[in-house]
């Protein structure tokens, strides 16, 4: 009954968006978080440019930049339902999948391929697709997670009695708390009045979150600790998805690996500019030493790793997430 009623509701999105007719474009609308100039919305166009150019035109595509079309949640709703076809945010809808972002397990993109490559990987992508009948069509580069502070941070100890804002996770509160810091969960939305409220003395987020949100406004200091290295996930309808044949199939995953070659050649020099413009502003970049950092949040990643996939595949998903993949 579910998947009848799936199929009825795809045939109606495509018919409201005018989708399925004879000698007509098929309408692909794509949404991200991202915003024009930004390299992940760049990497977006070059996926738009890919499917277009070898459809020969059949299909066009359409990118939605700053969660135009809604939350990562309403999109997983857009996306089983055909209403939308593919979105690039950072949930990937299980947390089988969501939790490779554990600090430090994850070495680098390619380590994040080459667990969903595996056997377990493959149950993960069922799962994701018989719970919201959406599937993880790739992952797109992110720059790690770092941590700022209305203090200099050059050692671990300086993160002791720290009020960090967390995100509303538990590895992210379990990570900070190991770290010596005193976490604060709270809404995104939030940080920065709080930060310059001194509700809280810090927060973490990727670079370009935090050159975005002008945290640096009200910040000291970044410490470049790679605490988290999480992509966004590209996420597909799965309806679409097995309404399309397997050359159609094939040319979404190359669009996905062209928009991730354009990212990964961008992001470096962007990250420059932004850290260049922070500093110009005042803010003081720091490198502490990571390997305490490493050490402390070792029962972090062993407890919440292995509660969540089990001692041996845990065992597996370390193994593979510290490979060198180059």
């Amino acid at each position: 009954m579910r998947k009848t009623l799936t199929t009825t509701l795809f045939a109606a999105g495509l018919a409201t968006l005018g989708l399925g007719h004879a000698n007509a474009a098929e309408e692909i609308r794509y949404s991200i978080w991202a915003n024009p100039g930004e390299a992940q919305y760049e990497g977006a166009l070059e996926f738009k440019r890919v499917v277009e150019e070898e459809s020969n035109g059949r299909y066009n595509v359409t990118i939605y930049g700053g969660e135009q079309l809604g939350t990562p949640r309403e999109l997983f709703t857009q996306l089983a339902l055909g209403i939308t076809q593919i979105s690039a945010s950072g949930d990937p809808g299980i947390k089988d999948i969501e939790y490779l972002a554990i600090p430090f397990l994850m070495k680098d993109l390619k380590n994040y391929n080459a667990v969903l490559e595996t056997d377990f990987g493959a149950e993960w992508n069922k799962k994701l697709i018989d719970e919201r009948e959406i599937r993880l069509l790739g992952f797109m580069p992110r720059n790690p997670r770092q941590i700022s502070a209305n203090v200099e941070i050059n050692s671990i100890d300086d993160l002791k009695g720290l009020k960090l804002r967390a995100p509303e996770r538990d590895y992210y509160v379990e990570s900070l708390s190991a770290l010596g810091a005193n976490p604060t969960p709270m809404a995104f939305a939030e940080v920065y009045t709080g930060l310059q409220a001194g509700v809280v003395d810090g927060q973490e987020n990727p670079i370009e979150t935090i050159y975005a949100a002008k945290f640096y406004e009200v910040q000291k200091s970044i410490a470049m600790v790679d605490y988290i290295k999480k992509p966004a996930y590209v996420m597909i309808g799965n309806g679409f998805w097995e309404g399309l044949n397997t050359e159609d199939q094939a040319l979404l995953k190359r669009a996905n690996d062209a928009s991730n070659a354009v990212i990964e050649k961008m992001l470096p020099e962007q990250t420059k500019k932004m850290i260049a413009d922070m500093e110009a502003a005042g803010i003081v970049f720091t490198h502490p030493d990571v390997s305490p950092f490493i050490e402390a949040t070792q029962s972090v990643r062993d407890e919440l790793g292995t509660k969540m996939w089990g001692e041996e595949v845990y065992k597996k998903v370390a193994e593979i997430g510290q490979k060198d993949l180059d």
